[in-house]
């Protein structure tokens, strides 16, 4: 077999030079073709939603859920805001700043790390801002916490007094290798990495970066939306990591994708590639970047307000997704749809929707009739080979090797994932976790999976609720130093 050189020496590869270029030739034509198909049924299916008046959302109540809180006005003076890539624009338009960091794992990929900063302050007033660690979901960035301004979750922690970092995983926008050579988006090698990789590799190594950077701190608050919540569950399951546990005090899934939901049974998308089998998975997506044309599109129009309108129509089209929830101004959504259609590898993707991935999201689809009577997430059904699958219900993940608090979010029209069938799971197999104390869940009213980061009152529905678990973590904690003190002065008898 032939093999792609790196600096630490030649790795395997599955094709050789001729292969190669042949599966990449037919799968960015079939990519193309695919990406083309759904582009054009978006559109005419919103086109068809508009004739028959079902494009007109119907304002959310956000008095009865969001705490009191009352949306902002994303960015103070949005008639001169323009929609740009660079993130850092935007945290300046908010009179903050935003520093970049290079962290490389120990398989070789250089992540890119982001940390939000008030550049009125002092390096020693930062040193006292306790660390909040954000990581983001599937196709997405870390863009995808700060993108709404001053409704956004990070601008509000910051606000709180926080030290907010947001984490991208491999490959994000640009790919990049400490060792591999050669053209990376055609490297067979450099895109061998799942699940496992982004959990193991890629969260412990910008979570050790972190508090590096953080010496008058010991522990940091753990946020992960829909992918990033998984990645965080995979690694805090793991007792090799307990190294990371310990330096974690709070742990908050947000939307967490640990199961599936009824929306495979619904979008024919969905369905047609679990069917797919592997042969054609590599023809249609190859090797690679999983549908790389999209990325490239994304760098081409992201600041144009086709870009808004055609992402719009493909996550409506796609997921069922609507901007109900986002406010009423467009150019904040335009914004929001910036950051997304980051480079994943075809080999996460086959996690999620192939049915020949071992263990793979696919796999713990309950079936489809429970999703509609509520059995999905009762205790007495569960697949009879659960415990081969990534999170078996009916046994326990944690066992004695992670008690990190948890503090679980989830939206109650979030059909692509199962929040339903994990808060059971938590109550019911989690000897650990007892509900009220150190696991809690709040289920969202009419929150999609991406409302849960998007939403114009995030802050009321999320925001509020950690803030108030972090003045009780921090009641707890001086509760804890005084019972030390008064321990070690009571003299020996």
């Amino acid at each position: 077999m032939k093999t792609e050189e790196s600096k630490s020496g030649s790795s395997e590869v599955k094709y050789n030079w001729f292969q190669k270029y042949t599966i990449i030739f037919i799968s960015s034509l079939c990519s193309v073709v695919y990406a083309t198909i759904l582009c054009t049924g978006a559109i005419i299916h919103s086109w068809y939603q508009g004739i028959k008046g079902e494009n007109n959302l119907k304002p959310p109540d956000i008095e009865v859920r969001s705490h009191g809180y009352v949306p902002r006005q994303a960015f103070q003076d949005m008639k001169s805001l323009k929609a740009s890539r660079d993130l850092q624009y935007y945290l300046q338009v908010l009179g903050l700043d935003l520093e970049e960091y290079d962290v490389t794992t120990s398989d070789g990929y250089i992540l890119v790390l982001h940390h939000i900063i008030d550049p009125k302050e002092t390096k020693e007033q930062r040193d006292l801002r306790k660390p909040v660690f954000m990581q983001h979901g599937l196709l997405s960035c870390s863009g995808n916490f700060i993108a709404s301004g001053q409704n956004s979750l990070a601008y509000y922690f910051h606000e709180q007094g926080k030290d907010v970092w947001m984490g991208n995983n491999r490959s994000w926008f640009r790919a990049r290798h400490a060792t591999i050579k050669g053209n990376l988006y055609n490297s067979e090698l450099y895109w061998k990495w799942g699940m496992k990789e982004l959990a193991y590799q890629d969260l412990p190594a910008m979570i050790e970066t972190v508090m590096s950077m953080k010496p008058k701190h010991d522990k940091l608050t753990l946020f992960g939306h829909s992918q990033g919540g998984l990645q965080s569950f995979l690694m805090l399951s793991n007792p090799n990591f307990s190294f990371i546990h310990e330096k974690i005090d709070l742990f908050v899934p947000l939307a967490p994708a640990i199961y599936p939901g009824q929306l495979f049974y619904t979008r024919s998308f969905i369905k047609i590639l679990v069917k797919l089998p592997k042969s054609l998975w590599t023809m249609i997506f190859g090797f690679c970047a999983m549908l790389r044309n999209l990325c490239l599109v994304r760098d081409t129009i992201a600041q144009t307000w086709l870009f808004g309108k055609l992402s719009y129509y493909m996550f409506k089209f796609l997921f069922g997704w609507t901007g109900r929830n986002w406010g009423s101004d467009k150019l904040v959504w335009h914004i929001l749809f910036i950051f997304n259609m980051s480079y994943v590898s075809v080999q996460l993707m086959q996690y999620y929707l192939a049915n020949f991935a071992p263990g793979g999201f696919v796999e713990m689809l309950q079936p489809k009739e429970t999703y509609f009577n509520g059995d999905h997430y009762s205790v007495n059904t569960y697949k009879s080979n659960d415990a081969k699958m990534a999170f078996p219900y009916h046994i326990s993940w944690f066992g004695q090797t992670c008690k990190v608090p948890i503090l679980i979010f989830t939206g109650d029209d979030d059909y692509l994932v199962d929040g339903k069938r994990l808060v059971s799971h938590m109550q019911h197999y989690e000897p650990g976790y007892i509900e009220g104390q150190n696991f809690k869940h709040f289920n969202i009213p009419t929150y999609n999976h991406l409302d849960i980061c998007w939403a114009e009152d995030v802050i009321g529905t999320v925001g509020y609720e950690v803030c108030k678990e972090w003045e009780q973590l921090e009641g707890r904690g001086e509760e804890g130093v005084n019972e030390k003190r008064v321990s070690s002065e009571t003299p020996d008898m």
